[in-house]
C-alpha cells in the first residue's frame, strides 16, 4: 500500500518517554504495512488558519482539529490514494492485527468512555473521535468536516470553544443525525482505565472490554488528560509508562478471554 501515506505530529522538545514508545509503535507498524510515514513537528499549527489560532487563544486541541485536517486536504491534493492521521498517544500494541486495509471510504473511531462515579459506579457513554483518521481520495467528508468545524469556530466566542469542539463533541452530534463509518479496532482509555491497566489491567478493564464489544489492536491514551481530574481518576506520567508496558507485554490478553485468544493466534 505505498499509496498510503500516514501521518502524526507532535513538539520535538520535553516530549515524554511513554509518547515516544507510541510515536515509534505507529512508525513500526506503518513501515511493516508498507505505507509512508511521515512526522510534523510544532509547524502543524502553520495549517490553522490565523483567525482560528486567535479564536481559540490557549485551547491548542481545536487548532490542532484544524491543522490535521486542513493538512490532510494537502496531502490527499498532492497524489496520496489514502491518508491516515494517527495521534501521538495512540499506542499500536498488536500491529499484526492494526488493519486498516478495508474499503471504506473514511473513517473516524468508534468510542466508548468509561467514567467512575462518586459512588464508584461504571458508567460509559458511546462516541466518536478523530485520534485515527481515515480519508480516501474522491469522496467529500473530509472537505466537509473542514468546512462545518470552522463555521462552528466562526459562530462561538472564545470562552465557549472547548478542547472538544471540534472533534469529538462534533462529530458525535454527527453521528446522531448521520451514519458515521468507524473503526472499531482502537479503543480509548480514561484516566480511571489507564489507572486499572497501570496496575496489571482488572476488572474495569475487563468490563469496558465487554461493553465496547469489539477487540482492539491500539489505543488511544489521551495524553491531554494526564495529570488532570477525569473520569473519576487522575493519572501522572509513571502511570501512563506502566499502562504502555502492560498493553506490549500483553498484546490484547489483558481485555479478558477474547484478548487472550486473539494473542494466541497472532
Amino acid at each position: 500500500m505505498a499509496q498510503t501515506l500516514v501521518i502524526q505530529s507532535y513538539r520535538t522538545r520535553d516530549v515524554a518517554a511513554w509518547i515516544r514508545t507510541c510515536l515509534r509503535s505507529v512508525q513500526a507498524w506503518a513501515e511493516a504495512a508498507g505505507y509512508r510515514y511521515e512526522f510534523v513537528d510544532d509547524r502543524l499549527f502553520d495549517y490553522a488558519p490565523a483567525w482560528v489560532r486567535q479564536r481559540c487563544v490557549d485551547q491548542l486541541l481545536p487548532v490542532t482539529d484544524v491543522a490535521r485536517m486542513r493538512l490532510l486536504r494537502e496531502r490527499r491534493a498532492q497524489g496520496w490514494q489514502r491518508v491516515i492521521w494517527i495521534e501521538a498517544d495512540v499506542l499500536v500494541f498488536a500491529p499484526e492485527r492494526f488493519n486498516l486495509d478495508g474499503e471504506t471510504p473514511y473513517a473516524l473511531c468508534q468510542e466508548l468512555w468509561l467514567r467512575v462515579n462518586a459512588a464508584q459506579q461504571i458508567e460509559t457513554e458511546e462516541k466518536v473521535n478523530n485520534a485515527v483518521m481515515l480519508l480516501t481520495q474522491g469522496q467529500p467528508m473530509l472537505d466537509f468536516w473542514i468546512f462545518a468545524v470552522e463555521e462552528i469556530l466562526s459562530v462561538h466566542a472564545p470562552h465557549e470553544i472547548g478542547p472538544l469542539t471540534a472533534s469529538t463533541h462534533f462529530f458525535t452530534e454527527l453521528a446522531a443525525i448521520m451514519p458515521l463509518r468507524v473503526l472499531r479496532n482502537v479503543g480509548l482509555l480514561s484516566p480511571p482505565l489507564v489507572r486499572d491497566l497501570a496496575q496489571g489491567g482488572g476488572a474495569l478493564t475487563r468490563e469496558w472490554a465487554r461493553r465496547f464489544g469489539h477487540p482492539i489492536a491500539a489505543a488511544n491514551l489521551c495524553a491531554s488528560l494526564q495529570d488532570k481530574p477525569s473520569a473519576g481518576a487522575v493519572v501522572g506520567a509513571a502511570e501512563m509508562e506502566r499502562a504502555v508496558e502492560v498493553l506490549l507485554q500483553s498484546r490484547g490478553a489483558v481485555f479478558g478471554p477474547g484478548g487472550d485468544v486473539l494473542a494466541r493466534q497472532a
